[in-house]
């Protein structure tokens, strides 16, 4: 079977082409999609840590002068 499709690509390599294109194609949309959802994910976290943290009445608060590196 190999050896028909090289046969069919030797004469014809357009079909070879669009497939190529398209595997690009559908890897680049995956990447996208990838790097969408991990930027979603990161900020679905940080504003669940933002609305999450505790209030901290302003009189417990360290002053700034006592502050501990």
């Amino acid at each position: 079977m190999s050896t028909l499709l090289w046969s069919l690509a030797r004469e014809n390599p357009w079909p070879g082409l669009a497939l190529a294109s398209l595997n690009l194609v559908v890897a680049l949309t995956l990447v996208g999609l990838s790097l969408l959802l991990g930027v979603t994910i990161s900020l679905l976290a940080w504003l669940h840590a933002f609305v999450d943290r505790e209030a901290v009445p302003i009189k417990r608060q360290a002053p700034w002068w006592r502050a501990t590196p």
